[in-house]
């Protein structure tokens, strides 16, 4: 806030004394009586500045730092939002005993935070249980909505993301890097989300290559990089897969190793993991042409850009894709290095026919496992 200052000129002696008829005179009272004024507002205005106190914000990830993925993203958001806007944030760390989530949410909503964020879908039904009981609290749920039709979620904001965008692009760029026609697709767990990646892929390779084949397969957990790295060089090796996409949070770092192991190609998630990776790692960098951005930082930072003007649509939810700029594939210096001219070319037209609406990309999202599975059959 502005402090106004009070500007008095000193009025020599004489000019006081033959001032003409009808000026205002200064006794030395007067100007003591203004100088006080001025000193009273100035102290209310640095208080009520101190009175502006900044959100108190919670971060609780349904994992752990490091993850080089999905929650590092979330955590560079929030320090991006730090710097934005009046906000502190606490990041908690749950780890993978999911059994503990919805303690630690309640833990939260007792110490009077302003907002508490909880990451994916492991979060949903804990934030369910907890938010209702808190109504003074609001809680953000991203990559993951609460059922509104199932209570009063009126203080919950929810973002999904358009995954399937992103993954549409990586299957462009699979389906016309590829030399052994084989590519694959690794999952974490099966689910709506992880099947809109795998969906996004299989489609966006079967645009680019109509002779396209797609491996398949579940890590079954999202912090398994040795077993995610045994199966990517079973594709690469069995498989014949020269490009292996995996979205499996830090579970992926076992394809990242595989493709540096046998000099393939892997797509990393989330994050920008060749820039992860350029200084500690320069070789498994080289084998990451391009990430599956879902920039869960960017829509963090959205939201409370939208909160501070009073514009956030607390009790919906959003789903965000590639118009939002929430997700995409990384385009560094290894895009440019190691993808070819013209298939960068054919990534950005394809990236443009989906926001325009020419390209409709297919969704997990509505889909029984059986229709999933359909889709999946066509391309083994």
């Amino acid at each position: 806030m502005k402090k106004k200052g009070l500007a008095i000129t000193a009025l020599t002696m004489s000019a006081l004394m033959t001032f003409s008829t009808g000026a205002a005179v200064f006794a030395a009272s007067d100007v003591s009586s203004v100088a006080e004024s001025g000193a009273v507002s100035a102290s209310s205005a640095a208080e009520a500045a101190a009175d502006e106190k900044p959100l108190k914000v919670a971060l609780l990830l349904t994992g752990n730092l490091g993850d080089m993925s999905f929650l590092d993203s979330a955590n560079e958001g929030m320090k991006e939002v730090e710097k934005k806007h009046n906000v502190t944030c606490q990041v908690i760390e749950m780890g993978s005993d999911s059994s503990k989530y919805e303690g630690n949410f309640l833990d939260a909503s007792d110490e009077g935070y302003d907002i508490i964020i909880g990451s994916g879908w492991q979060a949903q039904e804990p934030i369910q249980n907890v938010a209702p009981d808190y109504p003074d609290t609001k809680y953000i749920l991203f990559d993951a909505s609460v059922d509104y039709d199932k209570g009063d979620y009126s203080n919950v904001y929810s973002i999904n993301y358009k995954q399937n965008e992103g993954s549409f692009l990586a299957g462009v760029m699979a389906g016309e890097m590829t030399e052994t026609n084989t590519i694959g697709f690794l999952g974490g767990m099966q689910g709506s989300v992880i099947d809109d990646f795998m969906l996004g892929y299989i489609q966006g390779a079967q645009y680019a290559n109509k002779d396209i084949k797609v491996l398949t397969g579940y890590v079954n957990s999202y912090s398994d990089s040795a077993t995610c790295k045994e199966m990517s060089l079973a594709d690469y090796n069995q498989g014949n897969a020269d490009v292996v996409f995996t979205a499996a949070g830090a579970s992926g770092v076992g394809t990242l190793d595989a493709a540096k192991e046998t000099g393939k190609w892997a797509i990393g998630v989330d994050s920008d993991q060749a820039m992860l990776y350029k200084d500690s790692d320069p070789e498994k960098a080289n084998h990451i042409p391009a990430s599956v951005m879902k920039r869960v930082d960017n829509s963090l930072v959205r939201a409370f850009d939208l909160n501070a003007e009073g514009k956030l649509p607390w009790g919906k939810s959003e789903t965000l894709g590639l118009a939002d700029g929430a997700v995409g594939l990384s385009e560094n210096e290894f895009y440019e290095k190691l993808v070819p001219e013209n298939v960068r070319a054919d990534i950005e037209d394809a990236s443009k026919k989906i926001v325009s609406g020419e390209i409709t990309v297919d969704t997990a999202f509505g889909k029984t496992n059986d229709e999933i599975a359909k889709i999946v059959s066509k391309v083994q």
